[in-house]
């Protein structure tokens, strides 16, 4: 049956494949050259305040990951400012930079929402074109670390007032302690200069370039360039959790499979292919998973009380989904936001100011994982909550010790699920969307990413809390994690290898005479390959940050300068790009 059902995926692969050659996509039309937009205040202060909001808890989640990208970012800009696709396409192109953007441990290595919107607003009212826009909103990115570490160290000063209210058994202090205080801090330091930046920030951007476009074209050449360059950057950061094991070579089939169709197939129809592919090297490698052998406790649900039920839980879970990083700080991390989501759960359990305070001291204390996948902790916490109201002998140290040995662990894998595959593959399916000129990549980017925040997020939560300690034990025994990240290792460097074709952009326009006969050294790398620098300069990229361990940030700037001054006519009319 098995050989039956991969011959039957190999001939839909083949069929797939041969149809996808034939199968090109016509971008849109290049955008049209047009005026700076004049920014107006209202609009920067609209621009402002969708950049609080990308970084607030009031979208369940979806703010950080769905509002926080460049490509909903430019999109969101555009349409206030009145160029929703110039907006669009801005957008997509700064997102290729960060692709591989992951946020782990508290760290934040670049801010793609200051890049996105800021960026966006100053591109638009400075008259910038679509792959100008790239290199300007890269160092943008940069300042963000700057309002990041005021926010996770004067935020620490708020948890202090949460312990207050929990030592007095105060379940709604404790809640709001976590939104009252940050929330007005966060938009002050997030909304307000970002605002002031756009209004008066496209002027100054507009007025710059045209004296650049007038004395020194040759910048403006090299950004162009820097652009191109850039996006190899955020494919290797992807990479650099993608790139390894046996599934490498996927890579460079993906980008076979594009040069070979001239680097104009939709990716989402790419996207399909390296699922179909996906689904065969999982099932050839480490075969689907057999239901006779799967551990005993994963079909049998913990016996449970009856003092919780399905809708208590879930009112943790919303709470968990929209306010974990509300008051996110170097001190406790998402501790007060895990205290929050267990407020109807301490408030259902316990009666006595006593064992009220008990409840919620023991969860104010330091706490981080990845919210969706880390989810399950809360359940069995909440599961551990219920017995120890019943009566069974279950200690603070108990509680948090199971709390703290797997916090770090769902982690780890909730970020390589979450930051490096889930997102990274919508991002490039709906950025080779938009780059065409259609607004449903944005949209379907958030149907993707939603999906999985809330669809995956509740069930995973939800287990926790019916299977109790057995869980994640559970999870891990079953071999279907395990498939689920190979399959998506082999989708996500197939889809990398076609963003290498259609995002990095490099070529030389460099020429040789000899014997009264022009060779153009592009034309000769064409022969042998086409975009073959792309892919060196990818490649190249990829080995000095995993290799090397040169700064994501060292790399951008080093490619900034190469390629302005590489843009320099030292060879007549032209220099080396």
């Amino acid at each position: 049956m098995r050989r039956k059902i991969a011959l039957a995926m190999v001939i839909s692969l083949a069929l797939v494949l041969i149809g996808a050659f034939f199968s090109f996509v016509h971008a849109a039309p290049l955008v049209q050259e047009q005026p700076a937009v004049k920014v107006s205040f209202l609009m920067a202060a609209v621009v402002g305040i969708m950049y609080y909001l990308a970084l607030s808890p009031w979208f369940a989640n979806i703010g950080f990951t769905v509002l926080y990208r460049p490509l909903v970012a430019g999109t969101l800009v555009g349409i206030v400012m009145g160029r929703p696709l110039d907006g669009m396409m801005i957008g997509a192109n700064i997102n290729v930079l960060y692709l591989g953007w992951i946020s782990a441990g508290g760290s934040l290595p670049g801010d793609p929402a200051l890049a996105g919107y800021l960026g966006t607003a100053l591109a638009l009212g400075g008259g910038l074109e679509t792959e100008q826009a790239l290199a300007l909103a890269a160092p943008l990115g940069l300042l963000g670390g700057l309002t990041w570490a005021l926010r996770m160290s004067t935020c620490s000063v708020f948890a202090h007032i949460a312990d207050s209210f929990a030592a007095k058994g105060n379940i709604r202090g404790v809640a709001l302690s976590n939104l009252v205080f940050s929330q007005p801090f966060l938009f002050v330091i997030y909304a307000v200069p970002v605002a002031l930046a756009a209004w008066l920030g496209s002027a100054v951007v507009g007025q710059a370039l045209g004296w650049i476009g007038q004395n020194a074209i040759w910048v403006m050449n090299g950004l162009y360039v820097a652009s191109g360059m850039l996006s190899a950057l955020g494919i290797a950061l992807n990479l650099r959790f993608l790139f390894r094991g046996s599934l490498f070579p996927y890579f460079f089939i993906g980008f076979l499979v594009t040069s070979l169709a001239g680097g104009g197939i939709n990716l989402l129809l790419l996207a399909i292919i390296g699922a179909c592919v996906a689904f065969l090297h999982v099932l050839f490698t480490e075969g689907l998973p057999e239901v006779e052998k799967a551990p005993v406790q994963a079909t049998e649900a913990r016996k449970r009380s009856g003092l919780l039920t399905r809708a208590d839980v879930f009112k943790s879970w919303v709470l968990w989904l929209c306010f974990s990083h509300a008051n996110y700080n170097w001190e406790r991390m998402q501790g007060i936001g895990f205290a929050h989501s267990m407020t109807p759960i301490i408030r259902k359990l316990y009666k006595t100011k006593e064992d009220i305070s008990a409840a919620l001291s023991r969860h104010l204390v330091f706490y981080n994982t990845q919210p969706d996948v880390g989810g399950v902790i809360n359940g069995v916490t909440i599961a551990m909550e219920e017995e120890r109201a019943l009566g069974a002998d279950i200690s603070d140290d108990a509680i948090n010790a199971v709390k703290t040995g797997l916090m770090g662990p769902m982690a780890g894998i909730g970020d390589t699920i979450q930051q490096g595959i889930v997102i990274p593959i919508s991002l490039a399916i709906g950025m080779g969307l938009a780059l065409e000129g259609n607004f449903f990549g944005p949209v379907l980017f958030a149907i993707l990413v939603a999906a999985f925040v809330w669809g995956a997020g509740w069930l995973i939560y939800y287990y926790g809390y019916q299977q109790g300690k057995a869980a994640v034990t559970n999870i891990l025994q079953s071999g279907l994690l395990n498939r689920v990240i190979t399959g998506a290792g082999v989708l996500g460097n197939f889809v990398l290898g076609a963003l290498a074709v259609n995002f990095v952009k490099l070529s030389t326009p460099i020429k040789f005479i000899i014997g009264g006969t022009t060779f153009e050294l592009q034309s000769v790398l064409d022969s042998l390959l086409p975009n073959l620098l792309p892919l060196l300069l990818v490649l190249l990229v990829w080995w000095l940050l995993e290799k090397k361990k040169v700064a994501a940030t060292t790399v951008m700037i080093v490619m900034i300068v190469v390629a302005v001054l590489g843009s320099y006519p030292i060879f007549g009319e032209f220099g080396f790009f």
